[in-house]
């Protein structure tokens, strides 16, 4: 070798020597374990040539990282040369990481009993309405708890005496309230209607009236009179009145009227209302037969009246 060779060659080695006396080869990364990544680890491989951003991508999301970034170290990594598939691994372990585990997961705040003090019936108690109608006024149920606050989504049991529901089971609505859809009757008189909510119950009363009158009854003493009746000739007869609403309730005798169609044969001599209902006296004269009309309450009976010595047989006899 030539001297100026040879003096150049010690020369290098004499001004490189520190740095290699200095240098150390770095520790294979954690991640390629399947350790988490330090972030020594992820700045040796972004400033290396050993995985693409792709293969760098993948072992983040599979290992992830043992430290949560913060805004600087994003920044380095992006000067470092982290590409937007690198960064989106990164940012999906920061969220893994943060979520909380199933175990450590909140528990549901715990919500105050209900409250008998503050729930029951509202509006509606105490209504009257025809038998087969419901009320005029909706029947409302609240349920509340012991803080007074409206209990939404809960069921409530319904039941009924002397009346029909529209349903069962309701739900109460964001204030708390059902409606309780009722038909009040067939009977005339109370009618009771219950709710259920876990160990609350409540009751209210409403009342069914007769409805509006569907057919006429008339009446000779204890006898039902059946379109004919026989009068003994000098005698006197009184019919009694009644109406009847489509249950078979008794209702309201309004507006009585009664005509015969020969007064020679038979007169009406007095129709009257009562508490009881409608009175009419017939009083007979020639034997013969002719009709007798009575309406009442919008409806009308028709019955074919015989004056005769002698009983007809098959016939209601008056009196």
């Amino acid at each position: 070798m030539r001297p100026a060779v040879v003096v150049a060659a010690a020369r290098a080695a004499r001004l490189l020597l520190p740095f290699l006396l200095l240098w150390v080869p770095p520790a294979c990364p954690q991640g390629l374990g399947g350790e988490p990544l330090r972030k020594t680890d992820l700045v040796r491989l972004l400033s290396g040539l050993t995985l693409t951003p792709d293969e760098l991508a993948a072992l983040i999301r599979r290992t992830c990282l043992r430290f949560t970034p913060t805004g600087r170290d994003r920044a380095d990594f992006v000067a470092l040369g982290a590409g937007p598939a690198v960064l989106r691994e990164i940012d999906g372990c920061v969220r893994r990481a943060a979520a909380p585990r199933p175990s450590e997961a909140p528990a549901p705040p715990r919500r105050p009993p209900l409250s008998g003090v503050r729930s029951g019936f509202v509006l509606g108690v105490g209504q009257h309405a025809a038998a087969g109608t419901h009320p005029p006024l909706p029947l409302l149920f609240e349920l509340r708890d012991s803080a007074g606050l409206p209990v939404a989504g809960h069921e409530v049991a319904l039941s009924v005496t002397n009346g029909r529901l529209g349903a069962p089971r309701v739900v109460t609505d964001t204030s708390g309230r059902v409606r309780v859809d009722v038909t009040l009757g067939p009977r005339v008189g109370p009618v009771e209607v219950k709710a259920l909510a876990g160990t609350i119950e409540r009751q209210a009363t409403l009342y069914a009236e007769p409805g509006l009158a569907a057919q006429l009854t008339l009446r000779c003493g204890e006898a039902r009179v059946e379109r004919r009746i026989s009068l003994a000739p000098g005698g006197a007869a009184v019919l009694r009145v009644t109406a009847q609403d489509a249950f078979g309730n008794d209702a309201v005798v309004t507006g009585l009227q009664a005509a015969t169609g020969d007064r020679g044969v038979v007169q009406v001599t007095f129709v009257g209302t009562g508490a009881g209902g409608g009175l009419v006296r017939i009083a007979p004269g020639d034997e013969g037969s002719t009709s007798l009309v009575v309406v009442a309450s919008r409806q009308r009976e028709d019955v074919s009246v015989t004056v005769a010595r002698a009983a007809l047989s098959g016939v209601t006899h008056c009196p």
